[in-house]
């Protein structure tokens, strides 16, 4: 395995989806939680389709692993999207990106239970650290919002755990074979059902700064992030994949501070230094040889 395209696709990966948070508030502005998800990933899988036709990597449909792209469906681009966009209509963003930052905990379980892979007390020791920077950067002063939707981000985690571990499971599919079709599936039923159930203000959709949330989030936060998930998910342990997620705060803090004004305080410096001695203690642990099924 090449060490470079893989650092810089997983960095690439953690600098897109660091940056999103910010684009799904945007976008909640104008759009209903199902009418985002829904057109961010009917627009994503136009790309991707687009992609895979220039490429030569588009397939009959008889050669497209039907069962994986309905898991992708429904939990990867539609369980975890539709409650992480509901969490944010109700709680800050900074809480929303804790609670998300679980992440790794349940891929650890579920990436014992279902590829075999053996975390140690030192990814365990790790992993709390940086989730520690993360509450230490995302929770400032009063923190409002209610428990439902609390359990909502929650479950968003662990539903993105499952759908990455099942990934891992199924890592030697063509991500552009398998990406397109469920991101298409999964935003066409969502999009549907924001329609009916949401009123939209299309001549507010349609100005710059929901428009350009829209866009990135579909070619950037989903086309290009996902492609690099799975590409990744196919080199890397499921569990440092997963670890990414408490980078995520961290790049959003950066960003903030460089183009939208934001100050760095003592507080974002000790959340940061915290994030990045728990990834460096928990990637520093001896990795385990995988022992991915492949049924």
């Amino acid at each position: 395995m090449q060490r470079l395209p893989v650092i810089a696709a997983y960095c690439g990966m953690c600098l897109i989806w660091g940056t999103t948070w910010l684009a799904i508030k945007i976008g909640l502005h104008t759009l209903g939680p199902l009418t985002g998800v829904g057109l961010r990933f009917v627009i994503a899988a136009l790309f991707l389709f687009a992609i895979a036709a220039v490429s030569g990597a588009l397939r009959p449909l008889r050669e497209i692993p039907w069962k994986l792209v309905a898991v992708f469906a429904t939990t990867l681009f539609g369980l975890n999207y539709i409650l992480t966009y509901a969490a944010e209509t109700r709680l800050d963003s900074g809480l929303v990106s804790v609670l998300f930052g679980t992440l790794p905990f349940f891929t650890f379980g579920f990436g014992h239970v279902m590829v075999h892979e053996r975390t140690t007390p030192r990814i365990w020791i790790g992993a709390s650290i940086a989730f520690a920077g993360v509450a230490v950067i995302s929770l400032a002063g009063q923190v409002q919002g209610s428990p439902l939707f609390a359990l909502c981000a929650i479950a968003a985690a662990g539903v993105s755990a499952f759908a990455n571990v099942y990934a891992k499971r199924h890592s030697h599919h063509d991500p552009l074979l398998t990406l397109p079709p469920s991101m298409f599936i999964a935003g066409a039923v969502i999009l549907v059902a924001g329609l009916i159930f949401e009123r939209t203000d299309w001549s507010a959709v349609t100005t710059a700064p929901s428009l350009a949330a829209l866009l990135y989030l579909a070619i950037f936060g989903s086309g290009i992030a996902f492609f690099l998930n799975l590409w990744v998910l196919h080199r890397l342990p499921v569990w440092i994949v997963g670890m990414s997620s408490l980078i995520f705060p961290v790049i959003a803090i950066t960003v903030g501070i460089l183009f939208g004004g934001e100050q760095f305080g003592t507080r974002e410096l000790a959340g940061s230094l915290l994030v990045i001695a728990g990834m460096a203690i928990a990637l520093s642990a001896p990795q385990q040889t995988d022992n991915v099924p492949q049924t």
